[in-house]
C-alpha cells in the first residue's frame, strides 16, 4: 500500500509541475530543436548533393574549362569546403547557406559547359559527317545519326532545367548532369563513327567489346587532332593530367579568398 501511496504522490507532483510551465516555453523548445533539425537535414542533403556535382563536372573544366570557368568551379570548391567546415561545427544554418551559394555557383558553370559541349559535340559530328557520308558504310552513318539525336536531347534537356523554378537549385542542377550525359554521349558516337569508317586500319572488332584504351589508341590512328584524345577522356570523365583541377584547389584553397570565411572564424 506505501508503495502505491508513493507512486501516486510522484506523478500527481509531475501533473503540478507540469502545469506550472508556461505551455508557449515548451511550445518553442520544441520549434527551436526541431528547425536545428531540419537544418541539418538539409544540410546533410545538400554536402551529398554537391559532392556528386563537384565529381560530374571536375573532367569537364579540368580538360576544356576557360580561365572564367576555372575560376567559378574554384570559388564553388571553395565554399564546399567551407559549408563542410561549418557543418563539423554544428553551424548547420550557416552551413546550408554556403552550400546554395555553391549551388548558385555550380548553376552557372554547368550552364557554361554545357553549352560548350553541345557545340563541340555538334563540330565534331559535321566534322565526321562528309567522312561517314562518302565512307558507305552503314554502321558508321548509323552512330553518326546517334550522335546527333543525342546533341538534340541534350538541348531539350539543358531547355527544362532553364525553365526549372529558380529556387530550386539542386533539380536544376541533377537536369543539367543529364543534359550532359547526353552531349558527352554523342561525342562517343561520333568517335565510333570514325573508327568505323577507318575499320580498314584496324583488327576487326565488336566496339562493345573494346575498353577504354582500345578505343583511345584507335582514335590516336584514325586522327591527328590532340584534341581528341582528351575528349575521348572526357567522354568517359577523365583527365589524362596527373592531377585534376579539383584536386589541385583542395591542395590549396586559400579560404581566406572568401569574404564571410574571415566572419565565421570571428564568430568561433
Amino acid at each position: 500500500m506505501n508503495s502505491k501511496r508513493a507512486i501516486k504522490a510522484v506523478t500527481s507532483a509531475v501533473i503540478i509541475l507540469g502545469l506550472m510551465i508556461p505551455s508557449d516555453c515548451l511550445y518553442s523548445q520544441r520549434t527551436k530543436s526541431s528547425l536545428k533539425a531540419g537544418d541539418q537535414r538539409n544540410a546533410e542533403k545538400g554536402l551529398k548533393d554537391n559532392r556528386y556535382f563537384f565529381y560530374f563536372i571536375n573532367s569537364s573544366i579540368s580538360n576544356f574549362g576557360s580561365e572564367e570557368e576555372k575560376s567559378l568551379f574554384r570559388e564553388a570548391i571553395q565554399r564546399d569546403i567551407i559549408s563542410q567546415l561549418l557543418y563539423m561545427k554544428f553551424m548547420f544554418s550557416e552551413s546550408f547557406d554556403e552550400i546554395r551559394k555553391t549551388q548558385d555557383i555550380l548553376i552557372r558553370l554547368y550552364k557554361k559547359t554545357l553549352n560548350r559541349d553541345i557545340a563541340m559535340t555538334r563540330k565534331l559530328l559535321n566534322d565526321f559527317a562528309p567522312g561517314v557520308i562518302h565512307s558507305n558504310r552503314g554502321k558508321a552513318r548509323h552512330y553518326l545519326r546517334l550522335g546527333y539525336r543525342d546533341a538534340v536531347v541534350a538541348e531539350k534537356e539543358m531547355t527544362m532545367a532553364d525553365n526549372y523554378r529558380e529556387t530550386l537549385f539542386s533539380m536544376r542542377l541533377y537536369k543539367y548532369v543529364r543534359a550532359i550525359k547526353k552531349a558527352k554521349h554523342g561525342r562517343r558516337y561520333a568517335f565510333l563513327s570514325l573508327l568505323e569508317v577507318n575499320s580498314e586500319k584496324f583488327k576487326r572488332t565488336e566496339w562493345r567489346e573494346m575498353d577504354f584504351n582500345d578505343i583511345s589508341e584507335r582514335i590516336k590512328s584514325a586522327s591527328d587532332n590532340n584534341s581528341h584524345v582528351r575528349m575521348h577522356f572526357d567522354n568517359y570523365y577523365r583527365t589524362p593530367d596527373d592531377k585534376s583541377f579539383y584536386d589541385m584547389v583542395w591542395d590549396n584553397p586559400s579560404l581566406t579568398e572568401i569574404p564571410e570565411y574571415r566572419q565565421y572564424l570571428e564568430r568561433k
